[in-house]
This record gives structure tokens, sequence and C-alpha cells, in this order.
């Protein structure tokens, strides 16, 4: 039987060359042979294109995009390109183990009703060494450790939960794919495409094993959190809150949205623009009102020398 063509895009930024060719090693090796790679660059200058032309394989192409689109434009620019049954997203720093594609890819064939398949995935440093004790608590925070393998239909909870890796951790129906992937979305991109996936009811399919790996170093856009990324998921928790189909998870919905819009309150604190501060103070409140929230409204008000210690992160 011809395997559906699976596409991964791979969004490119400023990326360490070695972490690039890892990427596109873990890509190009898989069981599934039937893949297309599409390498994405929106850094300022296209010298990475040398990483991508050593490997001379046609199922690779590469992009440079100047000037830059941002990483939701990035991503939905790669998206609209891709002649793929299915998309699988990897991260410019992140790699997949070789059965991932096969894998994922089997039970979307087999059950039609699913509009995404997902595994756990091992956390590992900058030079891909395995962080087992790390990999062990990221399973527990994100719901994986109890999670049954199989459908989950619908998949609400687990978009509640964050419990989908959907940057380097999912394959999706490249027929579901939405027609706008918001700007405003940023680095949180993998968070609105998970919401917007989940819209229709669509149900998930989940594999325990690990078959991807995230990378975690100080260069990496979500570990470092900040106010682009905040934003993005404080607009889509707005989001999920107010949409009638998502009602079952509206209150951890807003209280997501609060929290994230205390982080983005904190961020432009500590970048002295208290105006914005005070703002994301309010649209934290409205959306769940919490001390922290409250407490945000003082903060233009605090010399950003003040060590308070209760906003520490900047991560909701």
């Amino acid at each position: 039987m011809p395997q559906p063509l699976v596409t991964i895009p791979i969004a490119a930024y400023k990326t360490r060359p070695d972490h690039l060719t890892t990427a596109i090693k873990s890509a190009l090796g898989q069981t599934w042979q039937n893949i297309e790679v599409i390498v994405s660059d929106d850094s300022p200058n296209p010298s990475l294109r040398a990483v991508v032309e050593q490997f001379l394989d046609p199922r690779l192409r590469y992009r440079h995009n100047f000037p830059g689109l941002g990483v939701a434009r990035n991503h939905l620019l790669c998206f609209r390109e891709a002649e793929g049954e299915y998309i699988a997203v990897l991260n410019h720093d992140d790699f997949f183990a070789p059965t991932f594609i096969e894998r994922l890819v089997e039970p979307l064939i087999e059950h039609p009703a699913l509009s995404l398949a997902f595994c756990d995935h091992w956390v590992v440093d900058a030079d891909g060494q395995r962080l087992v004790p790390e990999t062990e608590q990221t399973t527990k925070d994100w719901g994986r450790l109890a999670l049954m393998e199989g459908i989950h239909r619908p998949f609400f909870d687990l978009l509640a939960a964050q419990t989908i890796p959907m940057a380097m951790g999912a394959v999706f129906r490249q027929s579901l794919l939405p027609s706008l992937l918001p700007a405003k979305a940023g680095p949180a991109y993998d968070l609105w495409l998970t919401y917007l996936l989940c819209q229709e009811s669509y149900g998930a399919y989940y594999v325990r094993d690990r078959l991807s790996s995230w990378r975690s170093h100080p260069e990496n856009i979500t570990s470092r959190g900040g106010l682009d990324w905040s934003y993005g998921a404080a607009e889509c928790w707005r989001t999920v809150a107010n949409d009638a189909r998502l009602a079952s998870i509206r209150p951890i919905a807003r209280r997501k949205a609060a929290s994230a819009f205390c982080c983005c309150a904190v961020s432009s604190w500590r970048a002295g623009q208290r105006g914005r501060c005070f703002s994301f103070g309010w649209r934290s409140l409205r959306m769940s009102p919490t001390i922290k929230g409250f407490a945000t409204l003082c903060l233009p008000v605090v010399p950003r020398a003040f060590p308070f210690k209760a906003f520490g992160s900047t991560r909701p």
C-alpha cells in the first residue's frame, strides 16, 4: 500500500548549525520514507542554507524569509506550502526518533475521525543528552503519566492541560488546517494550533512511547518565555474561554488567561512599559480576579529594581 506523504516543517531562526543538522537528520532518517521537509528560515541572513544543502536530498528544500515573518506566520506559510496529507512540526533544535512518523501516522490512517496523534518525549540538554529526572517530571506535569494510550475524543481536556506537544511530538491532518493562524499567536503558535484542531470535537490518539526529544537550553524560546510567548498564550486562552463549544473547560481557560496576562504585565514592568503593565493587569482581572492580578495594577509605581520575588517568573 502506498504511504501517504507527510510534510515536516522546520521553522528556523538563529539556530545553532549543529542543532539544525540534527533536526534535519532525524526528519530525513524516518522509517516512513514518503516525506518532504521544509526549512523556512527567519534568520537575518541565509547562512543556514549551507546546513540544508549539505544533505543533497530531493525531499528537502530551503527558503529564506526576508524580512522575517515571525513564528506564527512562518509556520502558517509552511502549512500552506505543504503537499503532505499529514503534517508533523519539528522545532529547529529538537529531533524525532526514527519511527516517529510511522507510529503516529498509522492510527490516523486507521481512524479517519481523528485530527491528530501525539506521543511522549524526552527532555535533552544543549548537547542532546537525555535528562531523565526532567523528562519524568515533564511527563507528569503535562498530564501524560497516567494518560491511557489510545483515542481521546473530544480532547478538550488535553488542551486544557496542555498535554499535546504539538511543536515536536504530534502529527495532524493537513485537511483540518485552520485557514488562519493569528499573527498574535507568536511563539505560542503550537497552543493555538492545538486549540484550532480540537474545535469540532475531533479525536486525538496518544502513543505512550517517547518518540521525540525536546531540547532545553537558554536560547530556546519556550524556555525563555517572555512577553511575546505570554501574550500569545493569554490571547489563546481568552479565545478558548469565549468559545461556546469549549464551555467544559471555560473556568480553566479563564484562569490560564489571567495568569498569562499577569506574566505579560510583569514583562512590561521589567521593560519599563508602565502603561502596558497596567493594561495587562486589568485584562488579567477581567478574566479571573486574583491577588496576583490586583498586585500587577500596583506594579507601575514600583521601581524596577525592587526585588519582587512573587513575580519571578514570566511564564504562565
